[in-house]
């Protein structure tokens, strides 16, 4: 039974890292960074448990990982892409001044970067409940 348990946390630590990597991929990120691996693998277990649930099973079948992938995709880019990819600066402007009259810009402030919220996973899970019903199990 340990022995049992101890191969299905092997997989599971293996299949989270290749769903990282999908991610990256399907994100356009650097694969080699690993800058955002813990961000990327919280969101990679959040819909992981997300789908487990929803579908009412133990392990996520070989089958659903491209959906698990493009749903922790989804939910990213909805909440995180400016952390994953942070807006580029802009041009330094300078002040102009015309007779009595002044412009001087300002510098864009920018938001604090976004919690990973329930509610945007519930809308991915919502958004992939067709692929997921395929999978899904009665509970008894």
């Amino acid at each position: 039974m340990r022995r049992l348990r101890a191969m299905q946390i092997q997989r599971l630590k293996a299949e989270r890292e290749l769903i990282i990597t999908e991610v990256k991929r399907r994100l356009k990120l650097d694969v080699n960074d690993t800058e955002h691996d813990d961000l990327i693998g919280t969101y990679v277990d959040e819909v992981g448990l997300r789908i487990m649930n929803y579908c009412n099973i133990p392990v996520i079948p070989d089958e659903l990982s491209y959906v698990w992938v493009a749903m922790v995709a989804s939910a990213l880019s909805t909440e995180q892409i400016n952390v994953l990819r942070p807006p580029v600066e802009p041009i330094e402007a300078f002040e102009l001044k015309i007779g009595d009259t002044s412009i001087k810009p300002t510098k864009a402030t920018t938001a604090a970067p976004a919690t990973p919220t329930v509610t945007v996973i519930d809308e991915v899970l919502r958004d992939y409940q067709g692929e997921l019903n395929a999978f899904r199990r009665l509970r008894w």
